[in-house]
């Protein structure tokens, strides 16, 4: 099976490239509602594509009011197993050096904004489905193909979905990394503000900014000044972290404006980015203001210290054996007309819960600092299934078969689409010491690995649903 399948998704490589080129051209970053489009245009059109490339291979489809598409491989047959992709994307963001929503191979690899989360994927899970079908296998129950629209920002599009339809039951999402992620820790999206009844003077921090989504390290962090030279800019400079760029212009005005660049990271691993909001904070804590606008920003700088990624200095430090350390990102900052508002990533182990994270903050912030309240707080608990699952077993003795590697089960601090579906794992698509830069600049896939994928694909459904 395994030779028959290799050589048809081979063969087939070139309209695998050609098929992903079609949906990384569609920017399906979540956009405003419309009639019958709750993510905005793009992502419908981008459902769309995905359903209509599926249909050109023979499958059913069904297309639920642009929240979520099935694609049945044999909806005569009991509902045996669900494989769960998602087509929307972050951001492109800043510092590609390809064009962030053009396919480009280079290397053998695939680089475009989508490659590695989720579109890539995708693809191959659609390949894996037409192998199998084309060269004649026959399953013993459905597979249902089910790719959604709303994972990046909160995956409504599930909730949407399981409101109508009943999942199957065995899912995997190649939303993650080999061999099985089995384990996510609990994921919070969080906001804090403080309101100044004044703000201004003659020397003032007029605004401040960064950031652009919640589940990612920012890389770029913005600043007006007013009323100050660049000698004093330059003084402060000194202060900022070393691995953080401050780039600053004097306008007409007399205003100065500065930029900070750090670099991105997934919010699950802040270890691997450079914040750059926290970076800057640094900075305009530095800074004498006439006004209490400096003493503010640096209270902040002291409570989310720059390189700080586990919560210490919020009291919220926690860790255990299976889950691993909680993290911690600020991951956007708006401040405008005396008002000021941060939005936060935590990741937490499965020995806390969202309400005990949420209790230990606040006595934090209730002590002496910036005086921020809490906003808004977005909770979800972590997720678990047991690694000695019959289900489990065969994804892991598939990839020990297609990758010659041992297979075993591993925690991480991204939450992947099945972190809400009771039984569901992540099987692949990343490979263990791959870096595919997802949600950053230059986001890739080699080639190599989007075929092989592929053929695992195709092995594990055979093997559950045979």
């Amino acid at each position: 099976m395994q030779l028959k399948i290799s050589k048809f998704i081979d063969d087939h490589a070139g309209e695998m490239i050609s098929t992903l080129s079609s949906l990384i051209a569609i920017p399906s970053v979540k956009g405003e509602p419309m009639e019958g489009m709750p993510y905005g245009a793009e992502n419908a059109r981008a459902l769309a594509k995905m359903l209509e490339l599926a249909e050109k291979y023979g499958f059913k489809t069904t297309n639920h009011e642009n929240y979520v598409g099935t694609i049945d491989f044999d909806d005569t047959k009991e509902l045996g197993l669900g494989v769960l992709c998602h087509l929307d994307v972050v951001p492109e963001g800043t510092g590609w050096t390809n064009p962030p929503y053009t396919l480009t191979l280079s290397g053998g690899k695939l680089y475009g904004r989508g490659v590695a989360d989720d579109k890539g994927p995708a693809i191959a899970v659609l390949f894996a489905l037409r192998a199998l079908r084309e060269c004649g296998y026959r399953l013993s129950k459905n597979v249902r193909f089910i790719v959604g629209c709303d994972e990046e920002s909160g995956s409504s599009d599930l909730v949407y979905y399981r409101q109508k339809e009943k999942l199957p039951p065995y899912v995997f999402t190649p939303d993650g990394s080999y061999p099985v992620i089995n384990l996510e820790r609990g994921r919070v999206a969080g906001k804090v503000s403080r309101k100044f009844t004044a703000i201004g003077g003659e020397k003032t921090i007029v605004s401040a900014n960064g950031g652009t989504v919640i589940n990612a390290v920012p890389d770029r962090a913005y600043a007006t000044l007013k009323g100050f030279s660049p000698a004093e800019v330059e003084k402060a400079k000194k202060e900022m972290p070393s691995d953080i760029v401050l780039e600053y212009q004097v306008k007409e005005n007399g205003l100065i404006e500065l930029t900070a660049k750090g670099k991105a990271a997934h919010a699950s691993q802040p270890e691997g980015g450079k914040n750059a909001i926290t970076g800057l904070l640094k900075l305009l804590g530095t800074l004498s203001t006439s006004d209490v606008s400096a003493p503010f920003f640096a209270s902040l700088s002291e409570l989310y210290r720059y390189g700080e990624t586990d919560g210490t200095t919020l009291g919220i430090k926690a860790s255990d054996e299976k889950s691993g350390a909680l993290t911690f990102v600020l991951s956007k900052m708006s401040f405008e007309n005396g008002e000021f508002t941060g939005e936060f990533d935590i990741r937490f182990p499965i020995c806390e819960s969202s309400a005990s994270v949420r209790a230990k903050m606040e006595n934090t912030l209730s002590m002496e600092g910036p005086g921020l309240v809490i906003e808004a707080w977005k909770g979800v608990e972590p997720h678990y299934t047991d690694e000695n699952s019959e289900f489990v077993q065969k994804l892991l003795s598939v990839y020990e078969e297609m990758t010659h590697k041992k297979g075993f089960c591993i925690s991480i601090g991204g939450g992947t689409y099945v972190h809400e579906i009771e039984g569901g794992v992540a099987f692949g698509a990343e490979f263990l010491g791959d870096d595919s830069r997802m949600h950053g600049a230059d986001e890739f896939m080699t080639l190599e690995k989007l075929l092989l994928n592929a053929k695992i694909f195709a092995e594990a459904i055979l093997r559950v649903c045979q």
